[in-house]
């Protein structure tokens, strides 16, 4: 190929690892990273597409690969694609080792592996070369080119036990593809779709410079790139030493694996920050059109930096990893990631603590919640809920360092309907969509900041006064009828208990579930833990002044 040449195209997989093209990735690319969950994924989608739709194409991602001077043959470094392009390079291992068919063993071979023929001088070479680290290699030898080598079950499970992150993810992954596949009944069909269907698309040219910004015209192509393939293109693109190019290419990839399927909400974060208005189109014009032709922020560079920057303020005040967070404000920020319908204040916390670090984070925040939850029960339109976050970060732009207190003193931006909200709260709560979130607020202001929510995908809403208690329980001389239908879904007979354990209750006298609440730890949160255990018995009247507490205890924090 000549140099100059510009290559844009979709290739199935069996020309991918074919004789026109070899791979190198370099050594400032970063380890192989894929988990369990990541190659599992992968198969399952393989799966589903070859079983449902066989005649289709099956698009695997992209390749951004820059050619190297070399008059042998077809090389290329991978700057973009390596994690995708090692897997599938290990999956054809696989099939190798799992198919009888010696024909088709030499098939998968011959793509991983060129062997040396001394009578027409053709060298031994593996498709792909890492230059990440020495024992890469080693292992590649040893489990992917040496035939039946993804069997060796004992030294694959050794290795996946070792400190190098690349071979301990690669020995995970072969596991992972041998043991999806050993029961899937026709693999060498699979393995024909998956060479004759499944296609990378790839832009390759001579100059690091060019091959991500010429990425993009993939798009003009009609290929399926993702908003933040062509972002990253359009920002690599604009950076012009080829040490930086490097350098900002992989700290890209580092946060698009990181963040995985939410890297583009990630984007739509920082995108909110810098706009600050309800997003009309989608996030590559948003980013085009609202942040670099209105001069917000400059593409290349600077944006990824901003992205590190927010990445590292995501870590510190979303996931909780700061030093200097009060428990307090932790376990609101747990309830609201766990309870809150949307993610919309999460941008509105992340420009704060970006101006404002930790001064008055905490009061910041309890604001800012009261406010997002009140609209929600308020039955605010998601729009205006919206628009309400916006103002928030208009309102902390605006504000000078010193003036913090104009943000805090600022009633009409945290304003919510009051009567409408203590109305909602007041009535049967057991069928709305934020009843948990009340019950797990509710948590946070009782139980002094030492709630642990850490099982919360387990968490359901039990009543104490059953729905349907049995005739001759005590329920039912303790209440009438009327006082039944009124009280049974009020916030006062609700509680929260770990869903696994909920069945066993069912429609026991309060006695009897006072005792396996308490003392024989069914995991009734703490807050109502301590008032069940304060009183031997659950009646009208006990009802109607716990709702009232509860109630004002909802109101007036805020």
């Amino acid at each position: 190929m000549t140099s100059g040449k510009i290559d844009a195209n979709k290739e199935v997989l069996q020309k991918i690892f074919s004789q026109d093209f070899w791979f190198v990735i370099p050594e400032y690319q970063r380890s192989y990273v894929w988990q369990k969950d990541n190659v599992l994924d992968l198969l399952d989608d393989l799966f589903f597409a070859y079983e449902n739709k066989p005649e289709n194409e099956y698009f695997l991602g992209s390749l951004v690969l820059k050619r190297i001077d070399n008059h042998e043959f077809d090389e290329y470094e991978v700057l973009d694609g390596q994690q995708r392009l090692t897997t599938f390079f290990m999956m054809l291992a696989v099939l190798r080792d799992l198919i009888d068919n010696n024909d088709s063993k030499n098939v998968f071979q011959e793509m991983i592996y060129q062997k040396e023929i001394k009578l027409k001088k053709i060298p031994s070479r593996q498709r792909i070369t890492y230059h990440i680290r020495d024992s890469v290699e080693a292992f590649i030898k040893e489990f992917i080119i040496s035939e039946n080598g993804t069997l060796s079950e004992i030294a694959l499970g050794e290795r996946a036990k070792e400190e190098n992150v690349s071979i301990s993810n690669m020995a995970n992954a072969i596991i992972v593809m041998r043991e999806f596949l050993t029961n899937k009944g026709d693999l060498e069909s699979f393995g024909a779709f998956l060479l004759n269907n499944a296609l990378f698309i790839y832009v390759s040219t001579d100059n690091t410079e060019d091959a991500f910004r010429l990425f993009t015209i993939l798009n003009d192509r009609g290929i399926p790139l993702t908003n933040a393939d062509i972002l990253k293109s359009l920002n690599i693109g604009k950076i012009k030493d080829e040490k930086e190019v490097q350098l900002y290419a992989r700290k890209w990839e580092e946060l698009e694996s990181k963040y995985g399927e939410k890297f583009d909400r990630f984007l739509y974060f920082i995108r909110n920050i810098f706009v600050k208005e309800k997003a009309r189109t989608n996030l590559l014009e948003e980013y085009e059109t609202n942040i670099y032709k209105k001069d917000k922020l400059k593409m290349g560079q600077e944006t990824i930096e901003h992205l590190i920057c927010y990445d590292e303020i995501y870590d510190n005040v979303i996931e909780l990893q700061g030093q200097n967070l009060s428990n307090e404000y932790k376990n609101l920020i747990t309830i609201m990631k766990i309870g809150l319908p949307s993610e919309e204040w999460i941008p509105a916390v992340l420009f704060y603590y970006r101006k404002f670090k930790t001064d008055k984070l905490l009061e910041f925040l309890k604001k800012l919640e009261f406010k997002v939850a009140g609209d929600w029960i308020c039955q605010v339109s998601p729009t205006m809920r919206l628009e309400a976050i916006n103002k928030v970060m208009k309102e902390i732009e605006a504000c000078k360092i010193h003036e913090i207190d104009t943000i805090m003193q600022n009633e009409e931006l945290f304003d919510i309907d009051i009567k409408f909200y203590k109305s909602a709260i007041s009535s049967d709560v057991y069928n709305k969509r934020y009843c948990k979130y009340l019950l797990l607020k509710l948590e946070y202001l009782l139980s002094d900041n030492t709630v642990h929510l850490s099982n919360y995908n387990k968490i359901s809403v039990e009543h104490v006064l059953p729905q349907n208690p049995g005739r001759n329980s005590d329920w039912v001389r303790v209440f009438t009828e009327d006082e039944r239908n009124f009280w049974t879904h009020k916030i006062a007979n609700l509680v929260l208990i770990s869903k696994i354990k909920n069945s066993k209750l069912s429609n026991l006298d309060f006695e009897e579930k006072k005792e396996k609440y308490l003392k024989q730890r069914i995991d009734v949160f703490y807050g109502n833990k301590i008032f069940i255990e304060n009183n031997n018995e659950w009646s009208p009247e006990i009802l109607k002044k716990r709702q009232k507490e509860l109630v004002e205890l909802l109101v007036k924090n805020r």
